[in-house]
């Protein structure tokens, strides 16, 4: 089997990510800002010889990966195995108001309980075990192309923490920035980190925030 490179991109900033409410699987317009991210990263890996574009089918990541792919034509596949964890109750929901109405399942969000569920959602374990299966699957799937993967804050989290084995009960200590570029490499089933967190193709005024939350 051939070196598979990936390229995983996190969607644009969104009007949730603004306002600081859980997003999960549901979905919020990219802001102004967001769709000037998304082109800045489209400019940065305008000569990248991709063969395809994987992306969540949320709307925030194919949106995204519709002005990555502006100009170029490559074939785009959604997969729900790239989507953002699901927050169930939680979602669309400011922190305040998910500790008022919600008081249990908060605190076991914010000590990173791995295996209790969230109502109507999934536990980190579920949410962790749902996307490193499918990115596996998609890289043998694509064994030998080069991706682009256009996905979450949760799922790029998923995947350091698969690769440097960083416990998922452990805080975060990593960022995870609005379109920044990350890239990966997986051969003979053996992943590799080589960039993390590109965001040099962001000026100061589309910078954004680290993600918020645990």
């Amino acid at each position: 089997m051939g070196i598979t490179k990936v390229t995983f991109v996190r969607h644009g900033e969104t009007e949730w990510n603004v306002a600081m409410r859980l997003q999960g699987i549901q979905d919020s317009a990219l802001t102004d800002r967001g769709i000037l991210q998304a082109r800045q990263a489209a400019g940065v890996l305008r000569h990248e010889p991709f063969d395809r574009i994987l992306s969540s089918d949320l709307q925030r990541a194919y949106v995204t990966a519709g002005y990555l792919n502006e100009g170029r034509g490559l074939p785009h596949e959604t997969h729900t195995c790239l989507r953002e964890r699901g927050f169930g109750i939680m979602e669309g929901l400011y922190r305040e108001e998910i500790q008022q109405k919600y008081p249990e399942t908060y605190q076991a969000y914010m000590q990173r309980d791995v295996n209790c569920p969230i109502p109507g959602g999934e536990s980190l374990t579920q949410f962790y075990n749902r996307v490193i299966t499918g990115v596996n699957e998609l890289t043998d799937r694509y064994s030998g192309e080069q991706l682009l993967v256009v996905t979450h804050g949760g799922v790029l989290d998923c995947m350091i923490r698969m690769i440097f084995k960083y416990p998922l009960d452990a805080p975060r200590c990593f960022t995870l920035y609005n379109a920044s570029i990350n890239t990966f490499t997986r051969a003979n089933g053996q992943w590799k980190l080589t960039s993390w967190g590109m965001v040099g193709h962001q000026n100061s005024a589309t910078a954004s925030i680290d993600e918020p939350g645990r």
